[in-house]
């Protein structure tokens, strides 16, 4: 994927892709900032980076969202890291997340934000003004993982996470690099590719039979190699 750039003083450039994954996600990571909305997967408020969950997973990102909802962000750059050892952390930090209540959501905030006295509430009114609405924190959790892993691949593992009921999103991640060295993400959620008899028609869910033993046999084939 390439394209190009133009800038609001009349330039324009190549796009490339970024293909160094650890520049990459050093480059994510600095993308976010104390107080600001980090907004490449959801509008959020960042409560927290680089934190360690119990089973050993560190976490890069941990925001709450608009509805109030614990987002927790991992990335899958290094494509010949194991695909069961990815689904295994985004299970994890998914259990983790789950358990985080609003007062240890604040005390990660009040870290990240380096003020001790911060509230949680008024930090995310502020973030997305709103004020006068009035939200649970802690109550929904949902993992965001960032991979660069071939579309077909993904699209088997969301059927097969969406039809057990985990709340974990796998988005394509394309970051590119102008000549001059600007560079752009754009994060695109995985969805169901549609049967070609429902092209054209109204069609409010997909199931296609064998997509968990597809699934299972990607697995093997992943992690024999």
């Amino acid at each position: 994927m390439g394209g190009i750039i133009r800038f609001s003083d009349g330039r324009s450039g190549s796009l490339t892709p970024v293909t160094d994954p650890d520049w990459a996600e050093q480059w994510l990571r600095r993308s976010v900032q104390p107080m600001k909305l980090w907004t490449l997967t959801v509008p959020m408020l960042p409560v927290g980076e680089d934190l360690t969950t119990p089973f050993g997973t560190v976490v890069p990102i941990l925001g709450v969202d608009g509805e109030g909802r614990t987002v927790a962000v991992l990335f899958d750059l290094k494509v010949d890291r194991p695909l069961t050892l990815v689904l295994g952390e985004s299970i994890s930090t998914l259990y983790w997340s789950e358990c985080l209540d609003e007062k240890q959501l604040e005390t990660f905030g009040r870290y990240f934000w380096h003020n001790p006295q911060a509230s949680l509430a008024a930090m995310w009114a502020q973030a997305f003004g709103l004020q006068d609405r009035i939200v649970s924190f802690g109550q929904q959790s949902q993992v965001h993982v960032l991979s660069w892993r071939p579309r077909n691949l993904l699209w088997e593992i969301q059927n097969f996470l969406n039809r057990h009921g985990l709340s974990i999103l796998f988005l394509w991640l394309y970051t590119l690099q102008s000549e001059q060295g600007e560079t752009i993400a754009i994060a695109e959620q995985v969805a169901a590719p549609l049967p070609t008899s429902a092209v054209g028609s109204e069609v409010t869910s997909v199931h296609r039979t064998g997509e968990a033993e597809l699934f299972l046999r990607l697995l093997r084939e992943a992690t024999n190699s």
